[in-house]
């Protein structure tokens, strides 16, 4: 079962000027990287009633002249086979695009290191929430291009302006990122920010641990979300 519990953050002003910066880094990065997938999508697509029947709208070598074809692997994965050997290894070769279609999220995934070399702000920030900021993208494109079980999708995204980019993500903390500072206050010890302060009014259920934290701006300051789960209990639908 997975529950969601949020709290109020209380960060110091140095926390409040990096969480603040960190959104306005990612709200960047994110409409950089959805305009390059819009560009992608649109340049690939014509009218139905005006399509082409030998020729692509748009030349190929245009279309994927930023897209490198394959990608070199820098380390072992994490997945091992039965003999405990790792299934993918350091220096192999995997295809950035399948039949013509760009695997965009592993493409702009590997493309954040130049990111960071080219933008040295970026350097400050946790690579988990960069990360995600791709996988925000990618589940955004996935609305858009994919139909729900209704048959419907979401339609075409907008790019975010300052107040509609208000979160950023921590994909794999766990319950030891919540402590107690040295004056025996509730903290949350977020990455590259530091223990940040918060109102631990209701503590989580015994058994459930902490899988995912989401730092949210609203009107009245900063929150936190915990994502918890707890795999022995059973998921009724109501």
């Amino acid at each position: 079962m997975l529950l969601k519990y949020k709290y109020k953050l209380k960060p110091h002003k140095t926390q409040a000027v990096i969480i603040a910066n960190w959104l306005h880094m990612a709200k960047k990065q994110y409409n950089y990287r959805l305009a390059e997938r819009l560009n992608w999508f649109e340049a690939t697509r014509t009218p139905v009633n005006s399509c082409p029947l030998n020729a692509s709208v748009v030349p190929v070598e245009q279309i994927y002249q930023n897209i490198p074809e394959f990608r070199v692997q820098t380390r072992d994965g994490r997945k091992k086979d039965s003999n405990n050997n790792p299934i993918t290894r350091k220096g192999d070769k995997h295809p950035n695009i399948v039949n013509g279609y760009v695997l965009w999220e592993t493409v702009q995934l590997a493309d954040l290191a130049q990111t960071k070399k080219l933008f040295l702000e970026y350097k400050s920030m946790h690579s988990q929430v960069f990360q995600d900021v791709i996988q925000r993208v990618q589940t955004t494109m996935d609305n858009f291009t994919q139909p729900d079980k209704n048959g419907k999708t979401s339609g075409r995204q907008k790019f975010k302006g300052r107040h509609y980019y208000n979160s950023f993500s921590y994909p794999q903390l766990s319950n030891t990122n919540i402590v107690k500072n040295a004056n025996g206050r509730f903290c949350v010890n977020l990455p590259k920010i530091g223990l940040v302060p918060f109102v631990y009014n209701h503590p989580t259920p015994e058994g459930f641990k902490v899988k995912t934290d989401t730092v949210i701006r609203e009107e009245d300051g900063y929150y936190i979300s915990f994502t918890i789960e707890d795999k022995t209990v059973p998921v009724e639908v109501v």
